[in-house]
């Protein structure tokens, strides 16, 4: 949990619990507090679907940063960061299904050699805002959906209309993976690799706007239906 201008934010909540535990899996949380490094192992071996969320910036010393990340850094969690790149490294070299969801896609592209903006609207000079404290939960953005990918075959539109929470973003994608969208500004906002069972990360997060396409669900059961198969495996 953290304060983002008065407001208390979940970064894992009933939003993916819930949801999870409807498509038959079981939410296995991993703290992120002192010790848990000498545990990983007992929580990586039994792992089928490695599902990473919101958090703290990514401290730029984790990849190949520019003078910006530095310069535009607000709160980190380097504890976070160990252990979640960790886990991330375990997954992608078993073949894990992976699901990265703001924060979480951002450390996926990190850790296979992409790089991030310090803060996208002060880098990019954008006229679209990615962060909005006035309308936290109700603010949306355009998101041009690319044909071809998942993305486009769990909502089958070209154009939706996405959250957003965020500053630092996507700037170099990591060469194994494929864009599947882009907000109005140009940044990417979905991407996946296209030789995984399931490797994919989404800049917005569709738990917290089920309602308003069911695309957004469709994420979920695609995730939920990868991590069965690779449980029976």
């Amino acid at each position: 949990r953290t304060l983002r201008k008065n407001k208390f934010i979940d970064y894992t909540g009933e939003y993916h619990l819930e949801l999870l535990m409807q498509l038959g899996v079981l939410p296995v949380m991993v703290p992120v507090a002192r010790g848990t490094l000498d545990y990983l192992d007992d929580y990586r071996k039994p792992m089928h679907g490695l599902l990473l969320v919101e958090g703290e910036d990514i401290e730029p010393a984790n990849f190949k940063a520019r003078k910006a990340n530095r310069t535009f850094l607000e709160k980190t969690h380097p504890l976070k960061d160990a252990i979640e790149m960790r886990l991330l490294r375990y997954a992608l070299k078993k073949g894990v299904p992976i699901l990265g969801i703001c924060r979480g896609s951002q450390l996926l592209n990190v850790v296979c050699g992409g790089t991030l903006f310090g803060d996208v609207q002060k880098e990019k000079h954008s006229h679209r805002p990615h962060l909005d404290y006035h309308n936290y939960d109700t603010y949306r953005h355009p998101l041009a959906i690319i044909k071809d990918t998942p993305l486009y075959q769990w909502y089958r539109k070209t154009d939706i209309h996405v959250n957003s929470y965020h500053h630092q973003g996507l700037r170099d994608l990591a060469p194994r993976f494929r864009a599947m969208g882009y907000a109005d500004d140009g940044l990417i906002e979905g991407f996946y690799d296209p030789k995984a069972r399931f490797t994919v990360g989404l800049q917005f997060h569709p738990e917290r706007m089920l309602p308003e396409y069911k695309g957004n669900l469709e994420v979920w059961k695609a995730y939920s239906s990868a991590v069965h198969q690779f449980s029976r495996r």
